[in-house]
């Protein structure tokens, strides 16, 4: 009997120019593979979505490694853009190029909106969305030796899935970056793993996720089995929750669980709302630096508002209620350590600077710049440096000064940084009078007063963190540190910082004499602690406590007798 070619999967077109620009604005969010192919010629060149103009019916395109083509020729043609996603292939004719403008190998091409869609299904590619009570859990391990990235199953089907990680733990995760390891854990403890490619990468919405697609490689038939069962068992849970199987539907084992506790139609918990006050407007900010170093690591057109926006918030707040910042600082525990310190220089860095007639006309832009300074330590991150906590050999602590220029070339003609800001915090935060700092070795002369308070700003919020090779030092041992070392740090703005934030920073962990530990949440004018949180009783370690107390309570706890170390006692600020 012979056998029948299978029929190609259908193809639609579409028209509608509503339709065809909400394509356009879709693919911007990088989304599908794209390239052109202009009218009188068969080749494909990839190209990377700029901007869609919807009151113009205009795009902006990038055309890289074009040599061969000529910008004059490509005026008036009609090009056809073609869009490959994990679901589906677009093709998208009739774009007439209004404006070709040749920068070295970048072609920048202007063109009307496309006035026709052909969109054409990928076989095998369906993917079957879990509904919020299907609880899948993902483990993305990148690197070996290093802690999966935990998130949850958000889609599934035959050739890859949609996953959902926190954008906090997003920042290792890059277009393209190969997965060593991929888990699905579906309630029935049945586990499905694989490799995986990164084929996408957003914000989800205006949430604290990232939504990741992602593709399975280098499976084999018995893969392509299992993962027919997974979609097929996701599909009948999915009709039998929103009742479209109709009577004769029924679970599926796989969203079946015997542990107990366990609630088929669960929804996912949000976590609300025990903070301290300006905690939720702070945890606003990480989002937004989270979303600029997404667009950052996979060279995407930087959104200028995440930062600026975040200034103005930092600024806005530090005027408002001072004291009440600086202890919400402390309590971002949840958040990356590259993230607390960021946000932690920039605040106290826009607040030395206020303090300071003759510079306070450039807090703004200095907060900006503090906010992405140790950005490029992230951009580092690969199988060489899979993290940048914990301890680092030599080798990888060498290669983690590079993080300076890796910064300054990936925001080179950036416009809304100001320069001075640009040079003075980000190049310059980590340089020294003595010219022992890098990456340039300046010294003396060649650093600004700004240059000089964001490295005093940067070393002691440093220092006051534990990383892999030490522990955390208090603020008076810091202080001394740098005090001590006027050949590498001013002195003169040392003591601008210790006049601004006294022997007991707030944020501190204090020890009264009486075996109570508390956490500083204000200073009284002279720099002494007005109102702290008591979290523990040394004599009586099995009591769990949370009282504030004002001064005229701080009898009962005896008297100050000096700062410690959190690290050990398992305390936060909140």
């Amino acid at each position: 009997m012979e056998s029948l070619a299978p029929e190609p999967p259908p193809q639609i077109e579409i028209r509608d120019a509503e339709h065809i620009a909400g394509v356009m604005e879709a693919l911007s969010y990088h989304t599908h593979a794209l390239s052109i192919s202009p009218s009188d010629s068969s080749a494909v060149y990839p190209v990377t979505l700029h901007r869609v103009d919807h009151r113009e019916r205009i795009l902006s395109l990038s055309l890289l490694d074009a040599q061969s083509l000529n910008a004059a020729e490509l005026v008036d043609q009609a090009l056809t853009l073609n869009a490959e996603g994990d679901t589906e292939t677009l093709r998208l004719e009739a774009m007439m190029a209004l404006e070709v403008v040749r920068n070295n190998d970048l072609l920048e091409i202007r063109c009307l909106l496309p006035q026709v869609l052909y969109t054409t299904a990928k076989r095998n590619s369906t993917r079957v969305p879990l509904l919020e009570g299907m609880q899948v859990k993902a483990a993305i391990t990148l690197y070996e030796n290093q802690p999966p990235i935990i998130g949850r199953l958000r889609n599934l089907s035959i050739g890859g899935a949609l996953l959902e990680v926190p954008l906090a733990a997003s920042a290792p995760l890059k277009i393209d970056e190969f997965i060593a390891r991929l888990e699905l854990s579906f309630p029935n403890e049945e586990m499905f793993t694989s490799m995986g490619q990164i084929r996408h990468i957003n914000p989800a919405g205006r949430s604290h996720f990232a939504a990741i697609g992602v593709i399975f490689i280098n499976t084999d038939r018995a893969h392509e089995q299992r993962l027919m069962y997974l979609v097929n068992e996701t599909e009948r849970e999915t009709a039998y929750r929103t009742g479209e199987g109709g009577r004769m539907s029924f679970p599926s084992p796989l969203y079946t669980s015997q542990q107990p506790g366990y609630k088929r139609n669960a929804k996912r918990q949000r976590q609300k709302s025990d903070q301290a006050p300006m905690v939720g407007a702070l945890l606003e900010v990480a989002r937004q630096l989270h979303i600029f170093l997404l667009a950052l690591q996979n060279q995407r057109p930087l959104p200028a508002n995440c930062v600026l926006d975040s200034a103005d918030i930092l600024l806005r707040l530090l005027n408002k209620q001072r004291q009440n910042l600086f202890y919400a600082l402390h309590c971002l525990h949840q958040q990356p350590t590259w993230v607390q310190h960021s946000l932690n220089v920039a605040v106290r860095l826009g607040d030395l600077i206020e303090a300071e007639p003759e510079h306070a006309r450039h807090a703004r832009d200095a907060v900006a710049a503090a906010l992405v300074h140790d950005m490029g330590k992230m951009m580092l991150v690969d199988d060489t440096l899979p993290s940048i906590e914990g301890r680092l050999d030599t080798r990888q602590r060498d290669r983690l000064r590079s993080h300076v220029p890796v910064l300054m070339e990936a925001l080179d003609g950036v416009d809304w940084l100001a320069p001075a800001m640009h040079h003075d915090v980000i190049q310059c935060i980590n340089e020294r009078l003595d010219g022992s700092g890098y990456p340039h070795g300046l010294k003396g002369d060649s650093l600004t007063p700004i240059a000089r308070m964001a490295a005093v700003v940067d070393t002691v919020d440093a220092m006051m963190r534990t990383r892999g090779d030490r522990p955390g030092k208090t603020a008076i041992e810091a202080y001394r540190y740098l005090y001590h070392r006027p050949e590498s740090f001013d002195k003169h703005w040392v003591t601008r910082y210790v006049q601004r934030h006294g022997f007991y920073p707030i944020g501190s962990l204090v020890k009264f004499s009486y075996g109570f530990l508390a956490w500083v949440m204000e200073l009284d004018d002279s720099g002494q602690p007005r109102r702290v949180r008591v979290v523990r009783n040394l004599k009586r370690e099995e009591r769990t406590m949370n009282d504030i107390l004002s001064r005229v309570d701080f009898a009962q706890l005896g008297t100050l007798e000096g700062l410690m170390r959190p690290a050990g006692f398992g305390l936060t600020p909140w």
